[in-house]
Parts: structure tokens; sequence; C-alpha cells
């Protein structure tokens, strides 16, 4: 990829924008021509910031104003001192130089201004010298450069727009990368935690010779759906939903939790929203089965289905 360093990109184009002058300050007679050195100042006044002022591409947009009246000024102000001196030759770098500043200002990312002020310097030549001043005082030349500089300007805001999306995607696959080591990083301590549970469970059992009692028997269920909810669960435990699960066991309800990955996009507190009405709904549940389940690929993140042996219709049935 070739790059340009910023130095040499202001800086060639200002020299040229310096050059421009140079023939008609060697015509004799200049401190005769005050229109013309007031023109070369404001020339000058607001072609050297433009170029060389500024960080970043953008100039602002007072400075794009000074620039828009100087295409209205300088060429007026030529004008003016030809008719006073009866010399057509004389400020014959008015047109591109004006052109220089407007594409620069195109450029610099204000093209309204840049195309405004074409306008304005075309209009006065062509009132000065009729249309065929359009072929041979170089506006065509000014339109050509003050477009290029346009096409410039679009592919810049282009590039910008594209680096900015580009940007905000990295930070947000961070952010995502990020979530999901948290959240693996809190399933395995989760995991870590319900195995240290029941390895002396598992070993009391293992050296037992005895029939489990009934409360054993209850917490040895109880630690089983936890190791399968930790397993088929995964992103939908949160320690909320967790502990109404838990509440719904002590009620006597079969309770599945299936995470199918349709909540992998929402953030932290968007999954806490949701969880927090499915936990609302789910306060109305007594008895019976309930299926806590993430599709993937549907409009609804999350279904939430009650139901009661016999009983053809849900207790719950909603889709988030």
């Amino acid at each position: 990829m070739i790059s340009i360093k910023r130095y040499a990109a202001t800086l060639i184009p200002f020299i040229y924008l310096a050059y421009l002058p140079v023939q008609s300050l060697l015509i004799p007679g200049i401190g005769s021509r005050q229109l013309e050195v007031l023109a070369l100042i404001v020339y000058f006044a607001v072609g050297a910031p433009t170029l060389l002022l500024y960080q970043g591409i953008r100039i602002p947009i007072w400075q794009a104003s000074l620039n828009l009246a100087a295409a209205a000024v300088v060429p007026w102000l030529i004008l003016q001192q030809r008719t006073l001196l009866a010399n057509q030759d004389i400020g014959a770098w008015e047109v591109m130089g004006v052109t220089i500043i407007m594409t620069a200002t195109a450029v610099r990312q204000h093209p309204r201004f840049a195309i405004i002020g074409l306008v304005i310097l075309i209009v006065q030549e062509v009132l000065a010298y009729g249309p065929l001043s359009f072929l041979t005082h170089g506006l065509a030349g000014a339109t050509v450069f003050v477009l290029a500089g346009l096409g410039v300007s679009r592919g810049i805001r282009t590039a910008n727009t594209a680096s900015d999306k580009f940007r905000e995607q990295e930070a947000a696959s961070l952010a995502g990368i990020a979530t999901l080591e948290a959240t693996q990083a809190a399933r395995q301590e989760r995991l870590q935690q319900i195995l240290s549970s029941a390895i002396p469970m598992l070993n009391a059992i293992a050296q037992s010779s005895e029939p489990l009692s009934a409360s054993n028997k209850e917490q040895t269920k109880l630690l089983e759906l936890s190791l399968r909810d930790e397993i088929r669960g995964r992103g939908l435990l949160t320690p909320k939903l967790r502990q109404e699960v838990q509440r719904l066991r002590k009620l006597g309800c079969e309770v599945a939790v299936l995470d199918e990955g349709g909540v992998d996009d929402l953030n932290e507190g968007e999954l806490e929203d949701l969880f927090l009405v499915a936990i609302n709904e789910l306060q109305k549940v007594k008895s019976g089965r309930v299926t806590i389940r993430s599709p993937r690929s549907e409009e609804f993140k999350l279904t939430v289905v009650a139901t009661i042996p016999g009983i053809a219709k849900p207790v719950l049935n909603i889709k988030l």
C-alpha cells in the first residue's frame, strides 16, 4: 500500500500555490496595482492555512467560509484592476489560484463550499468576457480540478466511514470475546464449586454399605440436575435464573434449561432484562414441568413453557 506523508501532501500544493502569481508579479509596476496586491493578500491569507494548518483532514467551517468569500473577492479585485489599467495580462494567476483554494476546500471535506466557489468564479469570468471564456480562460480546467477534488473528498469520507465501522466492529468483537471469556470463567468456577461439593458426597456413597436415605437421595438428585444444567444451560444460568430454577425444583417441578445459542448476541444488560421478565412470569408456576430454552435462528430469544401432566393447555407459554 502506497502512503504519502502529510507534509508532502500539503507542501507540494502550497509550493504550486505560491508559484502561480510569480509571472504576474514580474510585470513592471506592481506598486501601482494595489487591487492585485490586495487580491494576493487575500489569496495567501486563505490558501496557506487551508493547505498547511489544522489537524485532521477537515478544516473548520469558518475557514471554508473564508475560502468561499475569497473565491468571490479575488476574481472581482483582479477584474477591477484590469479595467482600471486596461491591461488584461494582469492577474493571470487568478483563475487557477482560486481553483487551487476550492480544490483544497473540497478535499478538506467542504464540497458544497467548493462547488459554490467554483460557480462564483465561472459566473464572474463569463460575465466579464463572455461564454467563450469558459474555454479560453482556463475555466474548463478549473472545473476538472475541482471535480477531482470532490472525488478525492468523497473517497476520503468513504475510507473514514469504513475505518470507523471497522474500529466499531473490532471493539464489539473484543467486547464479545471478553464477555465470552468472563462467562466461561464464571461457568468453570461454578462447575468447580459443584464438583467440589459433589466429590465428598460421591465418596461417601461409594464407601457406604447402607442404602441412601431419603435426604441423601434428594441431594444426589439435585446435584445431578445442577451438573446437567451447567452442561446444557450454559449462558442461560445467571445467578438469578439459577436461583429461580432451584426454587421451582424445591416445589417439585421438573425443570430443563437448554441453551441452544439464541442469546449469544445479547450483552449482559439485555440478558438480565430478558431473564427478569421470564422469572416474573415463572412466579405463577407451582407444579409440573418447566422448559427454559434459547433457540437459535428464531425471531425470539427465549421460550418459557410450563405444563402439567394430563392438562393439554400450558400453564405458561411465552416467547421473548
